[in-house]
């Protein structure tokens, strides 16, 4: 029985259960994928979107099915209610556990969105499905080195960890010149003037209220501001601009991401994130990353995260968080300073390379995992 056993092994080390309810297009999902195939690992899926608790009934049943065939089951985001489950299914027969948490559920809901109070049945809960997730895991992913020490401080974690990187689809995300499909983007979406751009789901670690501020204080200027997208906190950002007398900004609802990528690369500069939420000061945003794999100038607010990746001055310029002057003298200094626009687009793809690729995710993945 030894030699079967040993096929088994070696042909299953191979082999990697990738299972969850994820939503397959987000960018931390397709960045997963890809890296673990880059890294030579074959992937099965095991996914539903199914409304609980019917998913976990079907999630249960594709393990079983193919558990012989790999060693690791990686849990993707959002699975923090699952992984205590699948920990159950692993340990019985004898795979490996990795889970992504990407957010803890607590600082998410709790602390950044402050939907519910923090003593409240909401608040526990999220608690408990922080504490049990990363207890069952036998390895935990994390994005920024910043969210793994809030994990590991909050729930008194001692086990293994690798970090993983906020990553994009780089078939997508590119430098591009001018194309026809890019024409028809801006001919659709005109954008006059020097051309500021966010976008985002309008939740208050994005601080777009310090966007709209900063954009009062540049009405005199030819700084044109594009928002794009919709959420939590879109009535009051609108009612914000208004009040302000704004009529630089232009709002955009939510689009393909075609047609955003389109967007992003012919605007003059991007814009990350402001908020002054602990979250906030623990995460490279997507839209960061996403910047630098296309190369272009971006302004976001400093934090350690992103020092640990990027350099003020040379791939990206740092603000203060909840400064809307400091944003809106940045924006100018850089309207006024085309070469070094350019040189933080160029610098930021080097970044973007070197750190969040999915050659350099992969190697991550295959050391992580093998």
């Amino acid at each position: 029985m030894a030699a079967p056993d040993k096929a088994l092994a070696a042909s299953a080390s191979g082999t990697v259960c990738l299972l969850g309810h994820h939503e397959a297009g987000y960018p931390r999902n397709i960045s997963v994928r890809n890296a673990l195939e880059a890294a030579g690992f074959q992937v099965i899926d095991v996914h539903s979107r199914t409304p609980f608790p019917w998913r976990h009934v079907i999630l249960t049943v594709g393990y079983l099915r193919c558990y012989r065939q790999v060693r690791w089951v990686f849990v993707t985001e959002g699975g923090h209610r699952l992984t205590p489950l699948i920990k159950l299914l692993t340990f019985f027969t004898g795979r490996k556990l990795a889970f992504d948490p990407y957010l803890s559920r607590y600082n998410t809901r709790i602390e950044d969105r402050r939907l519910y109070p923090p003593k409240s049945l909401q608040a526990f809960i999220c608690r408990w499905q922080d504490w049990s997730s990363t207890q069952a895991a036998d390895l935990l992913f994390f994005d920024t080195q910043e969210h793994k020490d809030y994990f590991y401080r909050a729930y008194r974690l001692r086990k293994p960890y690798a970090i993983f990187p906020v990553g994009v689809d780089d078939t997508l995300f590119r430098p591009r010149a001018s194309t026809g499909t890019q024409s028809a983007v801006t001919a659709a979406y005109p954008l006059p003037g020097f051309q500021v751009l966010f976008y985002g789901s309008f939740i208050p670690l994005q601080g777009i209220e310090w966007i709209v501020e900063a954009a009062a204080l540049l009405q005199a200027t030819d700084v044109r501001f594009t928002l794009v997208g919709e959420g939590q906190t879109s009535a009051e950002i609108r009612v914000k601009a208004q009040t302000l007398g704004a009529d630089n900004i232009r709002f955009l609802p939510s689009m393909p991401m075609e047609i955003l990528v389109g967007l992003l690369a012919a605007a003059d500069l991007n814009l990350g994130i402001f908020g002054d939420t602990q979250k906030a000061g623990n995460v490279v945003a997507n839209k960061i990353v996403q910047g630098a794999a296309l190369g272009r100038p971006m302004i976001t607010r400093d934090s350690p995260a992103v020092r640990g990746y990027f350099r003020d001055g040379e791939s990206i310029a740092l603000v203060p968080a909840a400064d809307a002057r400091a944003l809106a003298d940045k924006i100018l200094d850089l309207r006024n300073d085309p070469d070094t626009r350019m040189r933080l687009g160029a610098t930021a793809r080097k970044v973007f390379e070197e750190r969040f690729s999915t050659a350099a995710l992969a190697a991550i993945l295959k050391a992580a995992l093998t």
